[in-house]
């Protein structure tokens, strides 16, 4: 059933858009044909970088298969307690925008234990990937996917109570302007020693990974934590789909490429988490 409380927004005019039958339309004639899958690509063609841009379908897949082991539910756990502890009151309808979503994991695991807690959850989700909005759209049909960039995303200005951004590009721009006066942006970025083990079988001086502890420009950071625990990788397949999740996949040679798959056994993994609130609301 079709969730008539979510419109998307037009990426040429800015437009709301409205879904008649399979096809989402602005008052200015602008048409967008919704998928079989359920998703709608709102991408122009100016905003492609490339023919295919985002992840590959090689690399979606292999996320899906690492992540469907729930090796990094945790994560997923954490945020969704971030949510619920913030709405005391259940029965309250809250908007979740994934501005990345790859192929749906995090948004899917975040409703389904956010709308344990009481609360309504009207969710929805971007990428520039179209192979990994696909997969998203297939298996959660009661939420909503785009494809689309991060630095122009579809959706009404002051629209969402949270954006969760995991390890992907964003606009603190857009991202100010769909969130509501008092909503929340949960950024979750590589703390120092995420994929440690990984990265000295790569490199022979492995660097840690930045991290800062300042809000990004027009946001006041409200709390800052750090998610660390160790998984063990009990076959090649997950170390396979593990480095194709990460940018080493591209760079790796051959002869590292064999020692990962024989020799990493377990991997730290290191997650820095912000949550960080309009400067302006802070304020006040």
């Amino acid at each position: 059933m079709e969730n008539t409380q979510f419109t998307w927004r037009c990426p040429s005019c800015g437009e709301a858009l409205t879904l008649l039958e399979r096809t989402w339309l602005c008052e200015n004639k602008h048409s967008f044909d919704k998928a079989k899958e359920g998703y709608v690509n709102l991408l122009l063609a100016h905003q492609k970088n490339s023919k295919a841009p985002g992840d590959n379908n090689e690399m979606v897949l292999a996320r899906r298969a690492f992540l469907s082991q729930d090796h990094y539910l945790p994560l997923a756990q954490k945020i969704a307690h971030i949510i619920t502890q913030g709405h005391e009151q259940k029965e309250t309808e809250v908007s979740i925008f994934d501005a990345g979503c790859g192929e749906g994991y995090y948004i899917r695991q975040i409703q389904e234990l956010v709308q344990k807690s009481g609360l309504k959850v009207l969710a929805s989700g971007i990428d520039i990937s179209k192979s990994a909005v696909q997969k998203a759209a297939k298996a959660k049909a009661h939420s909503q996917f785009a494809v689309a960039s991060c630095y122009n995303i579809p959706l009404a200005s002051a629209s969402q109570d949270y954006v969760v951004q995991i390890f992907a590009p964003s606009s603190p721009v857009e991202i100010k302007r769909i969130l509501k006066p008092e909503g929340k942006w949960i950024s979750v970025n590589p703390a120092s020693e995420h994929l440690h083990q990984m990265k000295s079988i790569i490199y022979d001086t492995p660097q840690e990974h930045d991290v800062s502890d300042q809000a990004q420009v027009g946001f006041e950071m409200v709390s800052q934590e750090r998610l660390s625990f160790e998984i063990q990788l009990h076959n090649e397949e997950q170390r396979s789909n593990l480095l194709k999740m990460t940018p080493f996949y591209w760079t790796i040679s051959n002869e590292n490429k064999l020692r990962l798959m024989q020799e990493l056994q377990c991997v730290q993994i290191d997650f820095d988490i912000k949550v960080m609130q309009n400067a302006d609301m802070a304020q006040n």
